[in-house]
Formats: structure tokens, sequence, C-alpha cells
């Protein structure tokens, strides 16, 4: 009984992998309100062409000649969505003993990425930008998905985080330059566009690593800890990830040595700490900033993972997950942040949650001074975490548009996508269709029920019950 549950598990997300079959090579949607957010245009009683996987004309005057008809009825139209930050093909992260030490793993599964794939088509999300992760894993995905082998977000990628931790199928870490040059090439070889500089790193390793993958001919992103951004910004690094950025030299000089003496090995109170001591108009974070947009260096802040470790008591009230949207073999994420604050007492929970404010500010000082912001849900599946990411970035003060284009035009183009995130002739045909008018409240973006992507049409309820049912099967297999 077990393996035929485990046969049905497996044939099941090996449906939800196959491109719909069978649909007209043109169609018109009509009685649409269309919201291109790089135009700040809404177009009601509209309609759109599609032919070819691409959007051939919009309009509102009298329909074109076209034998199909999809009626939206009165739904909102907008372009596909963008996750920045999305972990597609990443494994669930487990620690075992090994020879008396722990042994980490985030080691991919096809079955896991099949499922996280259909799961972000499930939300809205046609493309996607994955800062880390295997390469075999993300070159394989990316050509099963470019030959319409499967159905899932369109994906770019950087490889293995160049990190002393050893942690099978997530880190890499090289002997010397050397080694270096030939892990980059080798990840350069399965189609990288960046490589991901980790936060164990001294300040001489990451220079080295901004300095090798320019030569060749590769951005570098990096999330940091002791290093501080601007060092790395300094040392050439393209983009920045995660709003934690706990170097001391960001603080005032007066707080530095305070927040040295306090940070101990083992433990992360350091994090909400951090945030309490920062001036953002202090001089080192003032620098900072002019830094960032002048050489126009990246940054997707990933609030929910702040957010995440500050409230971790309360994760079940917060991000409360449905069978749709994480493989329950991935389910051990709670646990994880959990550790990650293990000797957190009631007192630094509530102080870190009266700082969170502190960290959205952030947002608006960035997005104030002109740094290139994208937006992430640093999650398997997008889902709830990617619509909790909008969410906090409405909260932290920017208006619907603006949030709009950084899921849509602004990534396709800071990211280097091509002919995306428009809703215009001549994209790309990746659209959403939503039921709720995201302008009012970009909670909007959970009402998707339809996903549409280079013309090929996905009905967001079935997807789900699809998801549903193989999370459902693989937990009876699992018994």
């Amino acid at each position: 009984m077990k393996l035929i549950y485990h046969t049905l598990s497996t044939l099941v997300v090996a449906i939800l992998l196959i491109a719909p079959q069978a649909q007209a090579e043109q169609y018109l949607l009509i009685n649409a309100t269309l919201i291109d957010p790089a135009t700040e245009t809404v177009t009601p009683n509209a309609w759109v062409h599609i032919a070819d996987g691409k959007i051939l004309a919009t309009g509102n005057t009298p329909l074109p000649a076209v034998a199909e008809h999809i009626d939206l009825d009165g739904a909102f139209l907008l372009p596909g969505l963008i996750d920045a930050h999305l972990h597609l093909t990443a494994g669930p992260l487990t620690v075992d003993m090994k020879d008396g030490a722990p042994a980490l793993s985030m080691v991919s599964h096809e079955a896991i990425t099949r499922f996280h794939a259909a799961a972000a088509l499930a939300s809205g999300v046609t493309t996607a930008f994955s800062p880390a992760g295997d390469p075999i894993a993300n070159h394989r995905y990316a050509k099963q998905q470019r030959s319409g082998e499967l159905s899932g977000p369109a994906l770019h990628y950087a490889g293995l985080f160049f990190d002393p931790t050893p942690i099978a199928g997530g880190s890499v870490y090289p002997g010397d330059a050397d080694g270096w040059r030939a892990e980059i090439e080798r990840q350069k070889a399965l189609g990288v566009s960046h490589i991901k500089l980790y936060h164990g790193l001294s300040e001489a390793e990451l220079r080295q690593g901004t300095t090798l993958a320019k030569a060749a001919g590769l951005k570098s992103i990096a999330h940091l800890d002791h290093v501080s951004w601007q060092f790395a910004a300094d040392a050439g690094v393209d983009a920045l990830t995660h709003a934690f950025m706990p170097s001391a030299d960001l603080l005032p000089q007066a707080a530095r040595a305070q927040f040295e003496a306090d940070r101990t090995p083992g433990s992360s109170q350091y994090l909400y700490r951090w945030f309490e001591a920062v001036d953002y108009d202090a001089e080192p974070m003032q620098t900072l900033f002019r830094t960032l947009a002048s050489k126009n260096i990246r940054v997707d802040l990933t609030l929910i993972a702040t957010e995440m470790a500050f409230i971790q008591p309360k994760l079940d009230s917060f991000y409360p997950t449905s069978d749709w949207q994480i493989h329950p073999a991935a389910a051990n994420w709670r646990q994880n942040i959990g550790m990650s604050v293990y000797n957190w007492t009631a007192d630094d929970f509530q102080r870190a949650e009266a700082v969170y404010p502190k960290v959205l500010e952030l947002v608006e000082r960035m997005h104030e001074a002109g740094v290139p912001l994208l937006i992430g849900s640093d999650s398997y599946g997008a889902g709830d975490w990617f619509w909790r990411e909008l969410q906090l970035h409405q909260r932290a003060g920017l208006d619907n548009w603006r949030i709009l284009q950084m899921v849509t035009s602004d990534a396709a183009r800071i990211l280097q996508l091509g002919n995306i995130g428009r809703l215009k002739a001549g994209a790309q045909a990746d659209l959403i269709a939503i039921t709720q008018n995201p302008l009012d409240d970009i909670a909007a973006l959970r009402s998707v029920n339809l996903v549409i992507q280079a013309g090929i049409r996905h009905s967001v309820a079935a997807l789900r019950a699809d998801l549903a049912s193989a999370a459902q099967a693989h937990r009876i297999s699992a018994q």
C-alpha cells in the first residue's frame, strides 16, 4: 500500500509538470480591466489579443476577428509577477550527525522542485531569480521549463554559495584562487548569471569573489554578516540581499564597541540589537545609501526573513500555509527558524518586535535614496511568503504602483530578463488575472485565478487542487 501511494504521489506531481495541451495558438481575452504598472495606466472594458506566446495587441475598441474568446468577467489583468528571491530547486534543510559532528544538507530533489514550481505558478509568479542553488539542479529545471516539459516560472539563477560552512547541495569553498576560478567556470557552464558570496567569507575572500566573477563575465550577489555592506559595495558587488546587515562599522561610532561586546558566538540576538543601535541619518548609513544608489547596486530586503525571526513564537498566526504551497518534505522550515533563535527570551522577542518598524523604515530610506529595489519571497514556492513580502513593503510606505513595478517591469529591467513585465504589444504573454483591485490593496494579488505564461493558460484552482492531492499522497506514503 505504501508503494501504491508513493507511486500516486509521483504521478500527481508529474502531471503538474505537463503544460496544458491543445490550446489555440491565438485567442482573445475580453472583458478585462488592464493594469500596466510600467505606465501606471488602467484600461477598463479592454481586450488582449495573444498569438504565438506574445501580446499581439491590446485595446478597448471593437474586438479583433479572433475565433477563440476567453471572457475574464471583469477581472483585473496585469503582467505576470517576478519573484527576485526564490529558492525553487533547493531541497529541505536538514541536520544529521556524521562522525560526531553536525552535517547540513539542502540537496535538491526533483519531485520537490516540481511541486514548488507549480506552487509558484499558482501564486501568479511567471518568472523568478534564484540567488543561490545547486547549478546542476537549476540548469536541469531551466532547460525543462524552456522546452515545455514542465510548468513553472522561467528561472534565472546563481549557483552554490561560496562559504566555509559545508552544506551538501548548498555551499562550496575552494582552497585557493585557482579553485575559485575553476568553480566559477563550472557554474558559468551550467548557466548561472551570478555567483553567491555568503556571510562566512572574509573581506579578502569577498573581494576575490567579486573580482573573479567580473573576470568571468558574471555578476556577484552577497548575503553578509561581519563584512559590511559598505565594504562589499566598494569591492564591486552587484547585488545585496536581506535586511540583515549587522556589521558594527555601519553603526554610529559610539555604539560600535557595545554592539561587538554583546555579540556572543552561537547567539543571534545581535540581529535585532543592530537595528536598535543603527542611525539611518548618521554618516555610515548615509554613505552606504549614496554608494548603493550611485553604483546601481540592487537590493532585495526579504522583509519576511527578518519578521520570521523577530516574531518566531507567532509564526503560525502570521504564516499559515495550505497543502498546495510547500511540499510536506520541506515542512520543517518553522523548526529551522526556531533553531536560529533557540535561546531568545520573551524579552528578546519583545524587543525585536518593537524595533521591527525600523526594519521597514529601511525600505523607504533606500527608495528615497534611489537604491534599485526588488522584491523576493526567500521561499521555495512563493505563496503566502511572497504575498506577505508585498504587504510588508506596503506597510513600509511604498505605494501600490511602486510595489507592482518592483515585481513586474522594474524586475524585468534590473534583472535583464528580456521582453517581459509589460502589458503591451510585442511583450511575451506572461499575465495574471485577479478578481480584486491591487491598487486598492496589494493583498488583492492573492485573488489570482488565471495565470498565462508565454501564452499558455493555467487554471489556478486546478493547479492548487492537484498540489493538495500530491501533498496528501506524499503524507500517506510516508506513514
